[in-house]
């Protein structure tokens, strides 16, 4: 049944957009929308994510948020399992796959041993293994204004290590992981997972001569180390 439980009345390929929220900027909403419509009658139309750090998802016209809690690679998890629910119950013959995130091959992949055609929708910054997973792949072009962009300090955009050191020097008290995860998803510089220490713990004890902890647990507290 499509999204809309109306059945196709036309004999256009149907297609399923699904947008990891988390990952893709809603400024990037209206472009996604007319890519998959390219694609034949688009009637799934899903953004999944933390209904709370996710701006603008919640007001994007014609897309239905899926609430994925705040768990760690949730937004991903279920996505994957509403991708493959919808693989077995629906009439759907293309998958519309929107992030740059790289995890997202193993499923285009399953998803193509299926059967169907998987389009991956994603920025520059996607990796060429999640590119080649798919049948094809459209470019976001950056918008001149994207709400998730990183932000901008003397004209210069700061990287994720900068961002980072930037929301730790903002907070001289201390602040915790859950804060840090929380900041550095809003100035859009990226996820700790597209990192090569993958967690917030490896990613400080990395950097011992950068940065202080204090406390253990969800309540740790990393502060710049001043020595």
């Amino acid at each position: 049944m499509s999204e809309n439980c109306l059945a196709s009345q036309t004999d256009k390929p149907i297609v399923a957009l699904l947008v990891d929220g988390e990952n893709i900027s809603s400024a990037f909403a209206g472009k996604m929308m007319v890519a998959a419509g390219k694609l034949g009658e688009l009637q799934v139309r899903r953004v999944y994510g933390n209904a709370a750090m996710i701006k603008g998802w919640d007001t994007a016209p014609g897309i239905r948020l899926v609430h994925s809690g705040a768990g760690k690679n949730s937004a991903d998890i279920v996505l994957a399992l509403d991708a493959f629910q919808l693989s077995y119950e629906s009439k759907i013959d293309v998958f519309a796959l929107a992030s740059s995130d790289g995890d997202f091959m193993h499923l285009a992949a399953r998803l193509r041993e299926r059967g169907f055609r998987v389009v991956g929708i994603g920025e520059k910054k996607a990796p060429e293994c999640f590119r080649k997973s798919c049948n094809s792949w459209v470019t976001l072009a950056a918008a001149k204004a994207v709400a998730a962009a990183p932000k901008l300090y003397n004209d210069v955009t700061l990287s994720f290590d900068d961002e980072v050191l930037r929301i730790v020097r903002d907070h001289p008290q201390g602040i915790t992981k859950s804060d840090i995860n929380k900041n550095i998803r809003e100035c859009g510089a990226g996820k700790i997972s597209d990192q090569p220490q993958k967690t917030w713990a490896s990613y400080f004890k990395a950097r011992p001569n950068q940065y202080l902890v204090t406390g253990s647990g969800q309540e740790a507290l990393y502060k710049l180390n001043k020595r």
